[in-house]
């Protein structure tokens, strides 16, 4: 038995709760898995789990021993990780986690240019707009927008941007454009499916915050959907200002209501371990900050190199 192999398997498997799923992501057949999880109950004397029909649950046991075994998996990637400093290449895989919106337009060229810098290295981007665990997901760095709650989670903050009113030219030569976020209830509003704010909006202009009651016409939860509906005359609606600046540029878009703004939004870089930062992880950060200082909309942030 390759005890370190068998460790890693256990320690998917407890993270998943499957046996099918470890498999799946771990490019074994089901029966493979189940074999290295019985050759290391025979090896410690003790059941790992409890098994039932639908799921599998860590025995008091098991539960000890994954705890031992992720801090033990955790010392060799640091291990190996520091005889790589040595070496310029990065070999593995990065799994990476993004919205849609941001990841397809902005963060796509660049993350297919790291994987260019880095032919060794197998990158992997999922874009989607719900918020992943990282652990259950095996995902080793997310970007994520917004304030990000208190966790063991570590968040390096890398730009913020701007949400801006904005509406199509025909749709103002129609309906006309509101002079207050008071009048923003006399048009059509078009916006995100799961905004918290419902039919309030939260503005922020020349004398502070403001709250803005609208009249949703169109729904949708994907970005692109919601600047084509806007694009196409249905009604006012916000927008991230990196994924519409080049339509204000061409003039499909306006600004409505220039002087009001949603709160900026901070974009951040989120990983599992302050202990351990893994130098594929460091370097991708670190790539992305740079990249990301042409994209159109954003402000970046300076961070001092002792806080990276």
């Amino acid at each position: 038995m390759d005890r370190l192999s068998a460790m890693a398997t256990f320690v998917r498997v407890a993270e998943l709760g499957t046996l099918s799923a470890a498999a799946r992501e771990l490019g074994l057949t089901q029966p493979a898995v189940s074999q290295q999880i019985a050759a290391l109950e025979r090896h410690l004397g003790i059941r790992l789990f409890h098994r039932s029909t639908r799921q599998l649950v860590l025995s008091e046991g098991g539960e000890t021993y994954r705890q031992h075994a992720r801090l033990i998996l955790q010392a060799v990637d640091e291990a190996e990780e520091s005889a790589g400093v040595y070496s310029s290449a990065l070999k593995g895989s990065l799994r990476i986690h993004a919205p849609i919106g941001f990841g397809q337009v902005h963060l796509a060229p660049i993350i297919i240019n790291f994987q260019q810098l880095h032919p060794d290295l197998r990158s992997e981007l999922v874009l989607d707009d719900r918020i992943s665990d990282l652990i259950m997901d095996n995902v080793d760095v997310a970007i994520r927008f917004g304030t990000m709650k208190s966790s063991d989670l570590i968040a390096r903050k890398l730009a913020s941007f701007e949400r801006v009113l904005v509406a199509s030219p025909n749709y103002i030569t129609t309906h006309g454009a509101p002079a207050t976020p008071a009048e923003l209830i006399n048009h059509g509003y078009v916006r995100f499916i799961w905004s918290p704010q419902g039919e309030a909006i939260p503005l922020i202009g020349p004398d502070g915050p403001v709250d803005a009651e609208v009249k949703s016409v169109f729904l949708a939860n994907n970005a692109f959907v919601l600047n084509d509906a806007i694009c196409a005359g249905l009604g006012i609606g916000a927008a991230q200002l990196p994924l519409v600046q080049s339509l204000i540029d061409s003039g499909k878009l306006v600004r409505i209501l220039p002087d009001y703004a949603y709160a900026p939004m901070d974009i951040h870089a989120v990983y599992a371990s302050a202990h351990f930062l893994p130098r594929k992880i460091k370097l991708f950060i670190d790539h992305v900050l740079a990249e990301m200082k042409s994209i159109p909309g954003l402000r970046m942030i300076r961070i001092p190199e002792k806080d990276v």
